[in-house]
């Protein structure tokens, strides 16, 4: 049976919650992976009348069954009504949670309340529909408001059920007419109408932004299962009578037993994995984020060296030259045999102080401090202030207040930085957006130009040439669990995507 998981209440206990807290009780019910809480009720006038008219209705049938039944008070098989409501119990405590959702649960247990209802009438549709609500309250510690609602949404399905199948073969023993088996299909159809129908209604009322008919088609799903249930429950009347009894009847709930220990233990499993893959998944982006912030220290560590270094040195080197080349011409003989060794000093000069610019450049692109300084924002207005003093046209439209962490924002911006370096070295644009938006924990930023553009092929070929620069900031995108695409054909510009995840 497909359920609705009903929402713990976080301000107390609810029915069952007593036995739960225990340890025998937390032994059981852990036995599967808990299920999320959906908050406590919104108490509102229109779900408060329809639960209270949904009970009324309940209490008003009992009322009826046990005034005009006058066969009620017959000899019933205590027995066989107990092992029938306790496996229908048992069932709800234990219910597998439906792959890919957070609020369905699934058991077989509709197929017990039909056998009920069919063999034993009102008595049998009672036991069901007591039984089941109290284990979704011992598993999810429903409170009384919800147990209530789903007592009588249950008592009325399985009395309209077995209503049904009674009018359909017409009071008569299961005999090969083959009327108590469409009885039985009757009865599982009506009960599925009607079990989610009142499910989809309360739902709707506890949150109007959700049709009706938008939870009875994705209650669809179980409806082959109602209708299988039913056309087999008939069984039970022929298995629970003379002279099988109790034995009969739990010869048919066997199979099902089994099935459902079998779909706990898979549960289990499934769970047991998932937990294992979280782990792993954790320790990878652990390992990433330590790996990019080593990266980034390597970065800020060169970039130190070669300004410490190398540049100082450069500058010396500079400096020097200029000197000596102003000495040189001060003499009397520089115009005679030292012109083109003035020439040469000047030259040489100049060469050394365009190398300290072009390391000062790669300096501010391996640790650009602006990125360390003042943040994302204000490195790629660095950059884009820089690609329209070239004449290109820029914008930026990045979120107000924008906080990232420091390894993904450095990661933002080398893949910026790099398209941006591209667009300027290739792709003649006369305007260039860049923007960046947060949505469902991902970072998306987008680039676009009016440029040139490209084709697939002339992509490959520049790769083959050994231009990786492309192919790095892929790599980059996918080792931090990320994509990056690009999307240009030539004459039509670029549009370039990074979605990464935030955290």
């Amino acid at each position: 049976m497909a359920q609705d998981s009903v929402a713990p209440r976080k301000q107390a206990l609810g029915v069952g919650g007593k036995l739960r807290a225990g340890a025998l009780g937390r032994r059981i019910v852990d036995l599967l992976p808990k299920s999320p809480s959906l908050g406590p009720v919104v108490y509102t006038p229109m779900l408060v009348a329809y639960v209270a008219a949904t009970a009324v209705a309940a209490l008003a049938v009992a009322a009826l069954v046990i005034t005009f039944r006058q066969d009620i008070s017959e000899q019933l098989p205590p027995l066989t009504l107990f092992v029938g409501g306790l496996t229908i119990f048992l069932m709800s405590v234990f219910a597998v949670r439906l792959p890919g959702t957070t609020q369905a649960q699934w058991t077989p247990s509709v197929f017990i309340h039909l056998g009920l209802a069919v063999t034993f009438g009102p008595v049998g549709a009672g036991v069901g529909a007591i039984a089941e609500p109290f284990g979704v309250a011992l598993r999810n510690h429903n409170g009384w408001f919800r147990t209530t609602f789903n007592v009588a949404n249950g008592f009325l399905a399985n009395v309209s059920a077995w209503l049904v199948f009674a009018l359909v073969n017409n009071g008569q023993h299961v005999d090969g007419t083959g009327r108590a088996l469409l009885g039985g299909l009757c009865a599982g159809l009506v009960h599925f109408v009607l079990n989610s129908g009142f499910v989809a209604v309360v739902i709707h009322l506890s949150d109007r932004r959700v049709p009706i008919a938008q939870v009875m088609r994705s209650r669809l799903a179980v409806l082959p299962y109602s209708i299988g249930y039913g056309f087999a429950a008939f069984a039970f009347v022929a298995m629970s009578g003379p002279p099988y009894g109790t034995v009969g009847f739990i010869a048919l709930l066997a199979p099902l037993i089994l099935l459902h220990g079998f779909l706990i233990r898979y549960t289990r499993n499934v769970h047991e994995q998932e937990i294992e893959r979280a782990a792993h998944q954790k320790e990878r982006e652990g390992l990433l984020q330590k790996a990019v912030e080593a990266s980034e220290a390597e970065r800020r560590r060169i970039a130190r060296d070669l300004h410490d270094g190398v540049v100082q040195n450069l500058a010396g080197m500079a400096f020097a030259l200029s000197a000596e080349a102003s000495q040189l011409k001060g003499r009397p003989e520089a115009e005679n045999g030292y012109a083109e060794l003035l020439e040469l000093l000047e030259t040489s000069a100049d060469e050394t102080r365009g190398a300290m610019k072009d390391l000062r450049t790669l300096i501010i692109e391996l640790a650009p401090p602006t990125l360390r300084r003042e943040g994302l924002q204000a490195a790629l207005l660095e950059v884009l202030r820089e690609m329209k003093r070239k004449g290109t046209n820029t914008e930026l439209d990045l979120p107000p207040n924008l906080r990232l962490r420091e390894d993904r924002g450095a990661l933002i911006f080398r893949v910026a930085h790099e398209v941006l370096r591209n667009v300027v070295a290739h792709a003649q644009a006369k305007n260039v957006k860049v923007e960046l938006i947060t949505e469902d924990g991902s970072a998306i930023l987008s680039i676009q130009d009016d440029g040139k553009g490209f084709s697939t092929k002339e992509m490959e070929r520049r790769r083959a040439e050994g231009h990786l620069g492309t192919a790095a900031i892929v790599e980059l995108a996918e080792e931090a669990g990320g994509t990056l695409t690009i999307d240009s054909e030539p004459g039509r510009g670029t549009l370039v995507v990074l979605t990464l995840p935030i955290e």
